[in-house]
C-alpha cells in the first residue's frame, strides 16, 4: 500500500514543477589577495562586529563568533564580554585604518583583525512570489572578509563571495526563489568555509 502511494504521489510533484518556476542562486568568489598567507596557529586576532550594508547585523556576528571560537580559541578577541579587546577597531575604511591600526598596536595586544562586510543590492525576489512579474527582478548579495595585519597595517587577506538570482520578464506563474538575505547567508557560509581552510582550520 505504501508502495502505490509513493507511485502516485511521483506524477503530482512532477506536475506541480511544471506548473511553478523554481529559480535557485548563483554564486562566486573573487580573491583579492593570496588566500594562503594567514595561519590561525599564530598571533591574537580581533574580530569586528559583521556589518551590512554599514549596519551591525548582530546574527552574522554571533555566527561569525561561534564558527572562529573553535579555531582561534584563547587567541580571539571581541568588542564585548570576557574576551573583549581593550581597543574597538570601528569598521575599517581607507579614511580611518592607518589611524585606527596605529591605535590598536599602540596596546600590543592584537596581531591581526578580522573584519567581515556585507552588501544587499536588490531585494526584489523573496521566497515565493505570486504576483505578476513584467519586468526583469532579481535578488543579490556580497560578503567579504579581510585580515588586516596591525603591526605593518598590510591587507594580508581579501576575498569576496556573491550570489544572485535573476529572473526575466513576463512571469506569470508562481515564482520559487531566495531573498537577499537568505542569498547573504549563504554567502557567509561559503566565505567562513574558505577562511578556516586558509587558516589552517576545519
Amino acid at each position: 500500500m505504501i508502495a502505490k502511494n509513493r507511485i502516485f504521489f511521483l506524477p503530482i510533484v512532477g506536475l506541480l514543477f511544471c506548473l511553478y518556476s523554481c529559480y535557485f542562486p548563483s554564486y562566486k568568489a573573487v580573491a583579492e589577495t593570496s588566500l594562503y598567507d594567514i595561519s590561525f596557529e599564530e598571533g591574537n586576532w580581533f574580530l569586528n562586529y559583521v556589518s551590512v550594508n554599514g549596519k551591525p547585523a548582530n546574527d552574522f556576528s554571533d555566527y561569525t563568533e561561534k564558527e572562529l571560537a573553535s579555531c582561534l580559541k584563547e587567541t580571539l578577541y571581541l568588542s564585548y564580554g570576557k574576551r573583549k579587546a581593550l581597543y574597538n577597531v570601528p569598521i575599517l575604511t581607507a579614511k580611518n585604518t592607518t589611524e585606527s591600526l596605529s591605535l590598536l598596536k599602540a596596546t600590543n595586544t592584537i596581531d591581526y583583525v578580522i573584519q567581515i562586510t556585507g552588501s544587499i543590492g536588490d531585494n526584489e525576489i523573496g521566497g515565493i512570489n505570486i504576483k505578476p512579474m513584467k519586468s526583469t527582478e532579481k535578488s543579490t548579495a556580497s560578503i567579504k572578509i579581510e585580515v588586516f595585519e596591525v603591526a605593518t597595517q598590510k591587507l594580508l587577506y581579501s576575498q569576496t563571495h556573491s550570489g544572485e538570482i535573476i529572473v526575466e520578464n513576463n512571469r506569470e506563474d508562481v515564482l520559487f526563489g531566495k531573498s537577499a538575505q537568505t542569498i547573504l547567508r549563504k554567502c557567509l557560509e561559503k566565505g567562513m568555509k574558505q577562511f578556516k581552510k586558509s587558516g589552517g582550520c576545519r
